[in-house]
């Protein structure tokens, strides 16, 4: 009955993302199977734990269960409904090529290869103790936490205030599964990392003309040995694999959004932007650098009031979690002090030290390989061309570091520079996949597609 319960978890799940996913491909009269797959994992892990999380104020056990598994069919019903009117034909790519059928080949047997490979690994510390923690308290409180949790200081080592996307898509998998089963959970980010690494292909064929160049380039991610064997990696059950895949999502989307004349890109953009504040608190950072770079592409290009729509959701849920966790008088860490300008006078002797220890971090080859010093060159190249995408592809390559060391400035830990290394390298892997991203299109930066992207 175990495996029953998470079979009818997950089919409620990508039932609510392929019902979202098809409502806002419905413009289109044709669609990647891939794409469409990869979207519905993404789009309904948002949407789950959101209603969960929405409905949990007012209902509870079972009746929260039916509710969200109500909602979640309604969506998938509505979604084929809209295919089935609009006659939106999902298609397959398939290889054109000897070399193209190779590297798919290797590409699906090294993503099954992970798949089981993580399911031998035991969650890591923050897996265990500030994501599970929380799908567990609210299985053994019918489906919600208690008030206790977010006001208890005891707590407070397991990060109230993170948002709750991650553990309440763990929590949807106990609920259906009748017990806490920390091994099927474990399923929940090897599906992340498919999903991202199929994304990483479309993105790169997409923009370059190229698809074996984007089966390459998933192919070696892998090979950064801080995504397997590292905490914060894919097998240990921490949120920066899945925050880096909305992030490289919603990027994708919106330099996808340049070369085509559809809304298609830029809806699925502002889908995936709105979820990045709901997966981990440096969504909100990342969730700040793509709203800017969408305004820069509507100073660009037009389509203000476009942009600024896009915005507004991911906003909405900034702001609504920042009340809930004041409405449950959250305890907040710790580990940085507010902002201040009486603060960054003191502290700004720092930067010298963060950008040196960020150097050594960055060239340690026992975590990163030589996938840094790729990523450098790609820059370097990419920023020659001076096309308009390719620096707004630097921006969301080069900002995220930057604001992330700039942030330890207001470190709170009485050695910042602890701070600095023990999460660094997790912030970083935050960007790896838009890394890839910059090299894959550095191997080809002048051939683009114009009109409709599309694998087919």
């Amino acid at each position: 009955m175990t495996f029953v319960g998470l079979l009818g978890a997950y089919f409620t799940l990508f039932a609510a993302g392929f019902g979202v996913t098809l409502l806002v491909m419905r413009t289109s009269p044709r669609t990647n199977m891939i794409e469409c797959v990869c979207l519905s994992w993404l789009l309904g892990s948002g949407v789950v734990s959101l209603l969960i999380w929405l409905c949990g104020m007012i209902v509870s056990g079972l009746v929260l269960q039916c509710v969200v598994a109500a909602a979640c069919l309604f969506l998938g019903f509505a979604g084929w409904r809209t295919k089935q009117t609009k006659r939106i034909q999902i298609s397959l790519p398939r290889p054109k090529s000897r070399l193209e059928w190779i590297l798919a080949t290797l590409l699906v047997l090294e993503l099954i290869t992970i798949f089981f490979v993580s399911l031998k690994h035991t969650l890591g510390w923050d897996g265990l103790l500030n994501w599970e923690i929380k799908a567990r308290y609210a299985f053994l409180n019918s489906g919600t936490l208690p008030q206790s949790y977010y006001s208890n200081g005891a707590r407070a080592f397991s990060h109230p205030e993170y948002p709750l996307a991650i553990p309440f898509i763990e929590l949807w998998l106990y609920i259906w599964m009748g017990a806490p089963h920390q091994f099927w959970i474990k399923t929940i980010f090897s599906l992340f990392y498919i999903a991202g690494s199929l994304l990483i292909v479309l993105f790169v064929a997409r923009l370059t003309g190229k698809r074996w160049l984007g089966l390459w380039i998933a192919l070696l991610v892998p090979f950064v040995p801080f995504v397997l064997i590292s905490p914060g990696g894919v097998t240990v059950g921490y949120v920066d694999i899945p925050l880096s895949f909305f992030y490289l999502g919603a990027l994708g989307y919106l330099l996808l959004s340049l070369k085509s004349t559809s809304r298609e890109p830029l809806i699925i953009f502002a889908a995936l932007l709105s979820l990045l504040p709901w997966i981990k608190s440096e969504g909100v950072i990342l969730w700040s650098l793509l709203a800017l770079m969408s305004l820069i592409v509507a100073w660009y290009q037009g389509g203000w009031r476009a942009k600024i729509l896009s915005l507004l959701p991911g906003l909405l849920l900034i702001v609504g979690w920042r009340i809930y966790l004041q409405v449950r008088h959250c305890v907040l860490p710790a580990d940085f002090a507010h902002p201040t300008f009486q603060l960054l006078g003191p502290n700004i002797g720092r930067l010298g030290t963060i950008f040196r220890i960020a150097l050594v971090e960055l060239t340690d080859t026992g975590l990163w390989s030589i996938f840094w010093l790729l990523v450098v060159v790609a820059i370097l190249y990419l920023a020659v061309t001076r096309s308009f995408s390719k620096l707004l592809l630097i921006m969301g390559v080069v900002g995220p570091v930057l604001l992330y060391l700039v942030t330890y400035i207001f470190s709170a830990w009485p050695s910042y520079t602890a701070h600095i290394t023990s999460s660094l390298p997790r912030l970083l892997l935050q960007v790896m996949p838009t890394g890839w991203l910059a090299i894959g299109l550095a191997f080809s930066p002048a051939k683009t597609e114009t009109g409709k992207p599309s694998l087919g």
